[in-house]
């Protein structure tokens, strides 16, 4: 394109199973979108979360033939930046980039999705791998409920607290505690169990954070699509998790006391799953007559370029 010259905005999703890069244009027009490696600041090597970090921005800059000097705002929502010092750490990562001689902000990675759905005041509740909610209200004010490891069951309603609900019912069944249903079929099929030590190892592999999860979620959605009662009461509970979540910050928040307010979902676990989006939309409705229930259109890192073409407006508060 040779807009050597073209003023953009940088938003940037780091996930942990993705490193979402989008470039926008300051009138909002996307530029050029790159997907990387995950560079998560606690799970990798500090130089090669430096060097994934890097490559992915120069692969989406080359896109458009984007130079750095010419960025006027970087806005990165960050898994894992949950307290001061990951927030000094993650602000040295990214104040450290070569060549950027614009701002730079960095927040948690709700922040952005809160943003791409609310745009800018309201809820989101995230039920993905993990979960958590967050919220911002008219006068700026933010809260946040959840985001806790899973070892204390702090993954209320996420793709990976309704896996492990699965491996229980697995458990139950073992022991002869339910009948065989079609949920049980799948996760036999796909799992491989067939007696007590099958399901032990899986159990094992978790404590040591070496179990890859296949998409039990999926499966779980599958069954309950198909009416199985185990899996519809797996996903029923999640919601009433998420839902949960999203009531603790539209609480501490008073969004309720708004004419009208948003609050989003956001994630596979919820987004994806027709039964629990819709018992979510239940409850929050059900407590709420002046929600409005959403699920993004837009991912993360759009979020995230749109905080920053906010914050170039002189709108941001971060």
């Amino acid at each position: 394109m040779g807009n050597a010259v073209m003023k953009y905005v940088l938003g940037i999703d780091s996930g942990g199973t993705k490193y979402l890069v989008r470039a926008c244009a300051l009138d909002g027009e996307p530029l050029a979108v790159y997907t990387g490696l995950p560079a998560g600041h606690y799970r990798v090597e500090h130089a090669e979360v430096l060097r994934r970090v890097n490559e992915s921005i120069d692969k989406c800059l080359a896109c458009f033939d984007g130079l750095r000097e010419d960025c006027a705002c970087v806005v990165c929502g960050s898994t894992g930046l949950d307290s001061p010092q990951d927030q000094r750490v993650v602000d040295e990562i990214y104040g450290s980039l070569p060549r950027f001689v614009c701002p730079v902000i960095c927040v948690n990675d709700a922040q952005v999705a809160q943003f791409a759905v609310t745009g800018g005041v309201g809820a989101v509740v995230i039920a993905g791998t993990g979960s958590i909610a967050f919220g911002r209200s008219e006068n700026g004010e933010t809260a946040r409920c959840g985001g806790w490891p899973p070892c204390i069951f702090g993954d209320d309603g996420s793709g990976t607290w309704i896996a492990r609900k699965a491996l229980y019912h697995m458990s139950l069944l073992l022991d002869h505690r339910v009948q065989p249903s079609l949920l049980s079929g799948l996760l036999e099929q796909e799992l491989h169990i067939e007696q007590h030590q099958d399901l032990i190892g899986i159990c094992i592999d978790i404590e040591h954070d070496c179990w890859h999860d296949p998409g039990l979620a999926k499966l779980v959605n599958q069954a309950a699509e198909r009416g199985d009662p185990y899996a519809v009461e797996i996903l029923r509970d999640a919601a009433r998790h998420t839902f949960a979540l999203g009531d603790a910050v539209i609480q501490r928040l008073e969004l309720y006391k708004l004419p009208t307010f948003c609050i989003g979902a956001w994630g596979s676990a919820i987004v994806k799953s027709p039964l629990h989006f819709s018992e979510f939309r239940s409850f929050i409705m059900e407590k709420y007559a002046n929600a409005d229930v959403r699920i993004a259109q837009e991912d993360a890192a759009m979020g995230a370029c749109r905080m920053a073409l906010a914050h170039l407006a002189g709108k941001g508060c971060w």
